[in-house]
């Protein structure tokens, strides 16, 4: 089967095939809900930013530019929507039953209830650090930790300098090492 890229489906689309957007949604609906959810905390409100990442992606589709990366160009549309949203109401981290659907945590293959209680404990207190990063901060540290982007590309969907990604991740690490600095060590004891 021969597959298909983004810049061919857009051009479908712009020319009125409707399930070459639809192919697009499927194709990154994934990572751009991953996004979303990481910056805004909570799933509903990241199912409603998706759907609205897309929704503007669709109906701006001729301001896209063949030969740069459409995810790249997604991505930014989704991380705009985001941080106005984050503006309207802050970054609300889901209740830790939510955070175990979302993580699709997988039991170990042995019985250890307290083993899985830490690690949920220290992915419910590594997602609600995540939500007292600056927005910035939390964006470069999605996109380039969590979406495995390379600084350039994270520079690209921000929309500013790779030097300056580079800056709000180190910082974010920074501040993130330093929030879970008890959590890690009350793990230990």
């Amino acid at each position: 089967m021969i597959s298909v890229s983004d810049e061919q489906l857009v051009s479908r689309t712009l020319r009125g095939d409707s399930h070459a957007f639809s192919a697009l949604v499927d194709r990154h609906r994934g990572r751009v809900l991953n996004l979303a959810y990481r910056m805004l905390g909570n799933r509903e409100r990241a199912e409603d930013a998706a759907q609205e990442a897309f929704v503007r992606a669709y109906s701006r589709l001729e301001s896209y530019r063949p030969g740069g990366k459409f995810i790249s160009w997604l991505l930014s549309i989704t991380a705009h929507l985001c941080i106005d949203e984050l503006r309207r109401r802050p970054f609300a981290a889901d209740s830790l039953e939510d955070i175990e659907t979302e993580t699709h945590t997988v039991a170990a293959a042995e019985d250890d209830p307290a083993g899985d209680y830490e690690r949920e404990e220290h992915r419910r207190a590594t997602h609600a650090a995540l939500g007292r990063l600056s927005d910035e901060q939390r964006l470069a540290m999605v996109l380039v930790h969590l979406q495995d982007m390379t600084y350039d590309q994270a520079a690209e969907v921000m929309g500013i300098p790779a030097g300056t990604v580079k800056s709000h991740a180190h910082r974010g690490r920074a501040r993130l090492k330093q929030m879970l600095a008890p959590h890690v060590e009350e793990l230990r004891t």
